[in-house]
């Protein structure tokens, strides 16, 4: 009879303490939180400082105001006074852990951290409630008021003017696409001309060549033709005045003869000097389609100066 009181009794010492240490662990102490949404916490999610798992929640219990969230942490573990939780995503599929910002110069023991400490992941009906906090001043009759006048203005001929509106800018639309193909098709041709002006700047250029020397040739001539036209003036001054009295009775007819030559030397000259500005400009013309493409002579005729009498380099 005595043994089975003493195989009882240490029965129940031991069953006592394996409930204890399943209870109360030894080197874990216990940490309350609480708060006002516990769907995204479940019992044996882990809870963690800085990153390292220190424990594991234990418990829920609800209140009648709040949620008692009850968590086992490692002794070593220290959790100020003004600690706060954080409840974060674990992974992108799903899974929440208890994050503890550990802060405070003196330990928490088992003091509560209070729901203002406690912060929970993303919820919805929390996001609704405070959004109407943000549009309850908003005074509606303002709103509503535009709206009708919206509506009004889209009713009656108001409709076809829109629909008038809209088929002038699909038709504006419609005419730059046109005009942006007539555009490439300007600089396909122009890209052919070029290509064309690049097979034949050969001969471009041997045609400016002969256009210099003809300016060239008719300039030097033209001041030939002005320098002999003065010595001609001079030499009929002279001639005229001392023959001048054995020709008195044909002096005006031959006086007149002389001065048709001198305006037909004169018409000569003058024509001669719009035709060399003429060739210039051609020549001008022809070079800048060759200094567009880099192919410009040399060396022309008109580079060079001869002199002549009365007209120094």
């Amino acid at each position: 009879m005595f043994w089975g009181v003493a195989a009882m009794a240490l029965l129940t010492v031991v069953a006592t303490v394996a409930a204890l240490m399943y209870v109360s662990p030894p080197g874990r102490r216990t940490m309350v939180f609480y708060t006002n949404d516990a769907s995204a916490v479940r019992s044996g999610d882990s809870v963690r400082i800085a990153g390292i798992t220190v424990g594991k929640v234990e418990s829920l219990a609800i209140e009648p105001d709040r949620v008692r969230v009850r968590a086992k942490i490692e002794n070593d573990a220290f959790v100020g006074d003004q600690s706060q939780v954080q409840v974060r995503m674990l992974t992108v599929v799903g899974g929440y852990y208890v994050n503890v910002v550990s802060l405070g110069d003196k330990s928490l023991g088992d003091t509560p951290i209070p729901l203002d400490r406690v912060t929970m992941p993303y919820n919805l009906m929390q996001t609704l409630a405070d959004s109407t906090k943000i549009t309850q001043n908003v005074d509606p009759r303002p709103i509503k008021e535009s709206l009708d006048r919206l509506q009004q203005g889209l009713n009656g001929t108001n409709v076809e003017a829109l629909t008038a509106v809209i088929e002038a800018g699909n038709a504006l639309t419609g005419t730059i696409d046109r005009q942006r193909g007539q555009i490439s098709q300007i600089l396909d041709l122009s890209d052919e001309y070029i290509a064309a002006m690049a097979g034949y700047k050969d001969k471009l250029r041997e045609l400016i060549s002969k256009i210099s020397i003809i300016e060239q040739t008719l300039e030097v001539y033209g001041k030939g033709f002005a320098g002999a036209l003065r010595g001609m003036g001079d030499i009929s001054d002279a001639f005229l005045v001392p023959f001048g009295e054995f020709w008195v009775n044909h002096r005006e007819e031959f006086i007149q003869k002389v001065k048709d030559w001198q305006e037909q030397v004169r018409r000569w000259a003058d024509n001669n000097s719009r035709i060399v500005p003429r060739l210039r400009r051609v020549r001008d013309k022809l070079e800048r389609v060759l200094d567009a493409q880099n192919a410009r002579p040399e060396l022309l005729a008109t580079d060079l100066c001869i002199p002549m009498p009365g007209s120094p380099c």
